[in-house]
């Protein structure tokens, strides 16, 4: 069994691009609601709720782990891959690809807080970015408003243009995105820079990733699919579930302190 978690829904994202690449395996996916968001947490704090998150689903069976959350990955999964026996697979901002691509010399990257600031995106900017100016722009209310289904409201809408219609004056060519929420964000960052500018969304290298570490054949002929949350009503990731992944499964709530 295949399992994710994420401070939140955003992992979904991830968890679209792996379910496409391994149709038939079983997939656990843990949203961590109760905590969420991680980007405003310190650093102890995340990498310790992580470390909880991944011991539970490899107590599930988990066969492999994706810390489907820049957040966690950043803060945590040194942590995590000391701690569990199983593969861990995290996921970071694709900065890397967006330098080496940019004919401009300046991207962006728009992220949580806690990831900008975080040591591991700092050593990708000195390895990979060193020949560009990035500029490094947090997703203001982004998270929030994916967490509640709002992809398209008006208040969405203007927080997103908040932080794009800047970038648009920079003589940006490739904006990396990194936190898996941000992708369901797409379209509307797309109405406001056209196909000059190129987005960045790591979900499918990673989903690569999860395919060479995991054998050919899937276990089953039918795969399952669970979802669970660790708030205490699960009725708001049972109603969003289906707006961002089109479609409509059972939820599980189960707090985990």
């Amino acid at each position: 069994m295949i399992a994710m978690f994420d401070s939140g829904l955003g992992g979904l994202s991830v968890w679209k691009a792996v379910r496409a690449a391994l149709p038939g395996w079983d997939i656990t996916y843990l949203a961590d609601q109760a905590y969420c968001p991680y980007g405003q947490r310190s650093h102890s704090d995340i990498a310790a709720r992580s470390v909880r998150m991944g011991r539970y689903l490899q107590e599930q069976g988990a066969t492999l782990l994706v810390v489907a959350c820049n957040t966690a990955t950043t803060a945590g999964i040194a942590a995590m891959r000391r701690e569990l026996s199983i593969p861990v697979v995290g996921i970071e901002p694709a900065i890397k690809p967006a330098a080496a691509m940019s004919r401009t010399g300046r991207i962006a990257v728009l992220a949580t807080q806690a990831t900008l600031q975080s040591e591991r995106v700092r050593k990708l900017l000195d390895t990979h970015a060193g020949h560009v100016e990035v500029l490094r722009r947090v997703g203001e209310g982004w998270v929030e408003q994916v967490e509640a289904g709002e992809l398209d409201s008006p208040r969405t809408r203007e927080r997103v243009a908040a932080v794009v219609r800047p970038l648009l004056e920079e003589n940006i060519d490739h904006i990396a995105l990194g936190c898996t929420h941000y992708p369901f964000l797409e379209p509307l960052i797309r109405e406001l820079t056209g196909d000059g500018i190129a987005l960045y969304d790591p979900a499918e290298a990673i989903a690569r990733r999860v395919v060479s570490l995991l054998p050919g054949t899937p276990p089953a002929a039918t795969p399952a699919y669970r979802f669970i949350t660790t708030d205490a009503d699960a009725s708001g990731m049972r109603r969003i579930l289906p707006l961002l992944i089109g479609v409509d499964y059972p939820v599980e709530s189960l707090p985990l302190e």
